[in-house]
């Protein structure tokens, strides 16, 4: 098939960019014009046809925009494509003001030769199809006079040509049908896999590795972080959520992932926008983004998780040490007896004035307080449960302790804040009773030079809230999060089983205990226990 001159326009006032377009173009068997100038590329156009015209901006007289317009004003040139090639900014606006010009695509100085090559082969692929339509069209002019003339002869044939195109023309429009729905379904595809993106369980967070800020972040990710908006977040650097501990961990492992090492469950520390630390476990997945090298983030908040994990490893922490605690006390107690009865029979077989008689029999009791607190740690069973009212029993502390308290300076102040009077719980009365005298014991021991102790109950639809504060000493903040646990305490002769075993008591009552405490200023706690659904008539 006869195929057109393909002839390309060069316009530039520099001779060293012509010849590097020319260097890119030569080897493509395209005739190249030379124009240096806007004025001498619209004389050109007079006296050939071009596939492409490729036109600096920046020129001297005419420039890039003033030349595309006039070329555009002609007929005869205003459907040549037109290709700017600027070393100038690469904004929105300047881009605008190119397409307005009458500019069909831009090419930016240093261009990438192979794309400069492929725009202009795809626009002369366009403008031989062009010729070649043109030429059948030609032809079709010549085909028609001839049919005019043989109207007769050929009228069996033209009614064939025709049903030929209707067909044609049917199967081109299911053809389009069947593309319709294509990309309808596609875009049906693409808003459930946005949507399953956004509600995803998981954080999923894209960086570009080029930005100091993320370039996406789905709605669960921007919840996990406390932002109200997209923007909100992503305004921010990546590092502004990761707690300063990990800057280095992470930075690691984004270069890790760049060299093809997938990144999975790392456990970190995020940093929420109201401040508040998280536990994450994150993915990272190198890919590429829009031809930049960018990292896919999955995230998942463990915080609850870490939570869970600690109260498991606790609970069967007590889970052993009560299971432990009821064999050495059985054990112990058995000589303990014996040990006592024989000090009391030399006690009385000897002379009164013996100092260690007493002494021995002291440290057998605090022996035998020791192994009772042990046995406490047996978790008691749910038919021992019955319905307790609190507020009583809390007044009945304040009067057992009272007495030894104003001994020592202390006043113990209780305040319910309960409108009904009586608030009821379900657990066991003795235990309950037995948490509160140690808690007040604890506070009291803590106020060397007396003070206030002050007990408090109020109540929300689903919880009972004790609080008992004192003016102590305070607990130092590396020992605050050890309390509970086996031989941690303050005091000098203390084993910590005490605390432990209200713990014990708490949890079995499905209760929490929250510790606050200021070193020189005293200590609050916090108890916490869901009510009970209580029928009066059966209380008793």
């Amino acid at each position: 098939m006869e195929r057109p001159i393909i002839n390309i326009l060069m316009v530039d006032d520099r001779p060293e960019n012509l010849q590097a377009l020319e260097a890119v173009l030569g080897s493509s068997g395209y005739h190249l014009t030379k124009a240096y100038s806007g004025e001498e590329a619209l004389k050109w156009l007079l006296k050939k046809d071009f596939a492409v015209i490729l036109l600096d901006v920046q020129m001297p007289g005419l420039d890039g925009f003033e030349t595309a317009k006039l070329i555009r004003s002609r007929k005869k040139s205003e459907e040549i494509p037109i290709i700017f090639i600027t070393a100038l900014t690469q904004s929105q606006e300047y881009a605008t003001s190119g397409y307005s010009a009458g500019a069909i695509d831009f090419l930016f100085k240093p261009f990438n030769p192979y794309i400069l090559k492929s725009k202009i082969d795809g626009f002369v692929k366009i403008y031989e199809t062009k010729w070649q339509l043109q030429k059948q069209n030609e032809l079709l002019q010549e085909q028609s006079k001839q049919l005019d003339e043989a109207h007769s002869k050929l009228e069996q044939l033209v009614e064939q040509r025709t049903e030929e195109l209707r067909l044609t023309n049917k199967s081109l429009k299911r053809e389009i049908e069947e593309k319709q729905e294509i990309l309808q379904l596609a875009q049906t595809n693409e808003a459930k896999y946005r949507l399953l993106v956004e509600e995803s369980p998981v954080a999923i967070i894209l960086h570009e590795l080029h930005k100091e800020s993320w370039t996406f972040i789905n709605q669960t990710g921007i919840k996990m972080l406390g932002g109200q908006s997209v923007q909100e977040i992503t305004s921010k650097t990546l590092y502004t959520y990761v707690h300063n501990d990990y800057h280095e961990l992470v930075k690691e492992r984004i270069q890790l992932s760049i060299e093809g090492e997938k990144m999975d469950d790392n456990e970190l520390k995020l940093v929420r926008i109201d401040g508040e630390t998280i536990d994450a476990a994150i993915t990272i997945i190198p890919f590429e983004y829009m031809g930049s090298p960018a990292v896919h983030i999955v995230a998942r908040d463990i915080t609850e998780m870490k939570k869970t994990e600690e109260y498991i490893s606790q609970s069967e922490k007590l889970s052993v040490v009560g299971e432990l605690a009821a064999g050495i006390a059985h054990e112990i107690r058995n000589p303990l007896t014996s040990l006592r009865g024989f000090t009391q029979l030399l006690k009385h077989s000897t002379s009164n004035d013996e100092p260690y008689i007493p002494i021995m029999l002291g440290e057998i009791d605090r022996i035998n307080t020791i192994v009772s607190e042990l046995l406490m740690l047996s978790k008691p069973s749910e038919q021992d449960f019955r319905k307790v009212e609190i507020t009583e029993l809390l007044r009945s502390v304040v009067i057992l302790m009272n007495a030894h308290a104003k001994l020592l300076n202390i006043d113990i102040d209780y305040r319910n804040h309960i409108e009904d009077g009586k608030v009821f719980i379900d657990g066991m009365e003795n235990k309950l009773k037995q948490v509160f005298i140690n808690l007040v014991k604890n506070a009291m021991e803590a106020m060397e030079t007396g003070g206030q102790i002050i007990i408090s109950t109020r109540k929300n639809e689903k919880f009972l809230i004790i609080q008992l504060c004192d003016q102590g000493c305070g607990i130092p903040e590396e020992i605050l999060s050890k309390l509970g646990q086996p031989f941690v305490t303050t005091k000098e002769k203390g084993t910590g089983l005490g605390l432990m075993v209200c713990k014990s008591i708490i949890d079995s009552h499905q209760g929490k205990m929250d510790i606050q405490s200021i070193v020189g200023k005293g200590t609050c706690i916090t108890l916490t226990f869901p009510l009970s659904v209580v029928n009066e008539s059966k209380v008793g």
